[in-house]
């Protein structure tokens, strides 16, 4: 199980097949780490090679990048943080968006095995936004160039409409951020010590 997952750093395929495999799968694993079933879990993991390598899935390399990135107790797999950020890698080549958006934010933080570098970060957001219109990667975007992350960026127009498709598309914290930090863009800046956690902190309230 583990070569083969390996074997996925060097292969992606050039087509992508959007299915529920991936879905069923993390559905096993999960049951499987529940129930403290190697079998079920073996069988998740099973369909989840099926779909990277049969059926081109990048939901499924992706899913499998996550995986070998938290290794598996049950298991006794190890966390393998290179080779699952060699898969996001060719999977942000491949312009995949949930692997455009969690690649910046490793990189916006300077986690994970990434070397902070805030300029790619706004560039993978603002690629992730304009292409797949991802409203999580707009205000992340808007964030960046308000709080000048990036010098040179704070253009107030091109921020407002990016707040503003955050907001209409209902992104948890982007009101919030608007009200606090553009319109009173004078009194305070924000700066957590992880971009990563301040997002999780904006879902939960």
């Amino acid at each position: 199980m583990l070569r083969k997952i390996l074997i996925i750093c060097a292969l992606v395929q050039h087509s992508a097949i959007a299915s529920t495999l991936s879905e069923g799968a993390l559905r096993l694993i999960k049951i499987g780490n529940e129930i403290g079933s190697q079998d079920v879990v073996l069988r998740g993991q099973s369909l989840l090679l099926k779909g990277a390598f049969d059926l081109g899935d990048f939901d499924a390399m992706y899913e499998i990048s996550k995986q070998v990135r938290k290794g598996n107790k049950l298991m006794k797999y190890i966390p393998l943080e290179r080779q699952a950020n060699e898969i996001l890698i060719k999977l942000v080549r491949k312009n995949y968006d949930p692997a455009l958006y969690q690649y910046a934010l490793y990189l916006l933080d300077g986690s994970n095995g990434f070397i902070k570098n805030e300029l790619l970060a706004l560039n993978l957001f603002e690629t992730s936004f304009k292409v797949h219109g991802n409203a999580k990667s707009a205000l992340m975007a808007a964030i960046i160039r308000n709080e000048s992350l990036v010098l040179g960026t704070k253009k107030a127009q091109y921020i407002e409409a990016l707040i503003t498709f955050a907001i209409l598309n209902r992104v948890a914290g982007a009101q919030t951020y608007q009200n606090q930090y553009i319109k009173l863009d004078y009194l305070s800046d924000l700066n957590p010590p992880s971009w990563r956690a301040w997002i999780d902190a904006q879902t939960t309230n």
